[in-house]
């Protein structure tokens, strides 16, 4: 009966081990994940980047950044972009067209009641 009592509390302990080794290597596989991601968007672009990354001509990207149309920086004469940045400005756009085609289509509907 010992016995068996001795196997039983080997076999939970590897049980147990295995997990918290199953744990650790998804956590560092997340945290590398989520490190990574970070870098991807704190990554820096130059104008040439970014217009290839937003798939603009460079001259419509110059042009939203004289119209403050599109985040940016400036270094001296440079102008810089984050990833980041751009990919938030861009779900923004996206939020943005969505509320203003409902709010277009509430007006519409105030506009052109149905006749009964």
């Amino acid at each position: 009966m010992t016995e068996s009592i001795t196997h039983f509390q080997a076999f939970i302990k590897e049980l147990v081990n295995e997990a918290v080794q199953t744990a650790l290597v998804q956590h560092q596989e997340s945290a590398h994940t989520e490190q990574a991601e970070q870098s991807v968007k704190a990554e820096v672009m130059n104008a040439d980047q970014a217009a290839e990354f937003l798939h603009l001509a460079k001259q419509t990207l110059y042009s939203m950044t004289s119209r403050r149309k599109i985040p940016f920086y400036k270094n001296g004469k440079k102008i810089l972009f984050r990833r980041g940045d751009l990919e938030e400005w861009l779900n923004s756009g996206k939020h943005e067209q969505t509320s203003r085609m409902q709010e277009d289509a509430r007006n519409f509907v105030r506009q052109n009641p149905i006749k009964r």
